[in-house]
């Protein structure tokens, strides 16, 4: 990542740009977006637009402006000067998707744009292509992080976090769009991946131990009362079943009620049989099964 000291140095530079300052706070989800003056040319005023009703979740809003914008029509071998603008173009598309309006207009238009990695990656968030290695993967999270969170995946922040951080020379392309997206994305990832409160994991911690030190109390008592219920039916079984009795009296009655209290003894002792019990019990209150799998019972008293 860029030095600190650059990045303040642009951010203060960003501040005196009407149209860097606004599409900054657009970013960073806010909906107030900056006047324009009374020099802003069209193409100004419709981007402004066009962010605060993005923001705002105004689709009628955004497509008067949007249809301002569509009946231009420019080719490719006499291109209009706003085709290039890469800030007016990523809100064009992200209020497309966004309204579930027809991409058509705006995938001709990306396609008549100088080619770079800005327009590859335009083209391949209109396909829906959000994880090509082509991509500058920076305009792709924060396009998700306003129209797609849950196509965040752990790999792609991953990712773009590793692309973002390896770009040592992110002021030298001179392309405010990406510095501003990667600086946004940045920060927006660093927060995911804040630490938390040390307080907070010895609690969870110490919650932990407590759990299952429980369970482990929860099982032997389940056993036990098992255990209870099937003495209580070997007791009843004369009433209930005398040729039942007969063929046991044959091997000793007695005999069969201690070798059943040997078998649950047996049944609480083995580590197997024990750990499995408290694992089963366990899932039933919704322990995670990612730490069940790495959990040894055995271990914790």
């Amino acid at each position: 990542m860029v030095p600190l000291e650059e990045r303040i140095g642009y951010l203060a530079r960003v501040s005196e740009n009407a149209k860097l300052s606004a599409f900054n706070d657009f970013l960073s989800g806010k909906v107030y977006i900056t006047a324009s003056g009374q020099n802003s040319n069209e193409s100004e005023e419709i981007f402004y637009g066009l962010l605060d009703a993005i923001l705002s979740n105004n689709k009628l809003n955004f497509e008067s402006y949007y249809n301002k914008k569509n009946k231009s029509k420019p080719s490719k071998g006499s291109p209009a000067p706003f085709v290039n603008d890469d800030f007016l173009i990523f809100s064009l598309i992200t209020g497309i998707v966004k309204f579930n309006l027809d991409k058509t207009w705006i995938k001709d238009i990306v396609s008549i744009r100088n080619r770079n990695s800005i327009t590859i990656t335009f083209e391949n968030i209109l396909n829906e292509n959000y994880y090509s290695t082509s991509n500058l993967p920076e305009i792709v999270f924060m396009f998700l992080s306003i129209n797609g969170q849950s196509l965040m995946t752990n790999d792609f922040v991953g990712f773009t976090y590793t692309r973002i951080t390896g770009n040592v020379n992110l002021f030298e392309n001179r392309s405010d769009f990406q510095i501003l997206c990667s600086l946004k994305a940045y920060d927006t990832i660093f927060l995911l991946k804040k630490v938390p409160d040390q307080k907070d994991v010895d609690l969870l911690k110490k919650f932990n131990t407590n759990f299952i030190k429980r369970i482990k109390y929860i099982s032997w008592i389940v056993q036990a009362m098992l255990f209870g219920l099937l003495v209580y039916a070997i007791l009843k079984l004369p009433n209930y079943s005398p040729e039942a009795i007969k063929f046991i009296d044959k091997y000793n009655y007695a005999f069969t009620i201690f070798g059943a209290l040997g078998l649950s003894f047996l049944g609480n002792v083995i580590p197997v049989i024990r750990n499995t019990s408290q694992k089963i019990i366990m899932q039933l209150f919704g322990y995670p099964k990612e730490l069940l799998n790495d959990l040894k019972i055995g271990n914790n008293s």
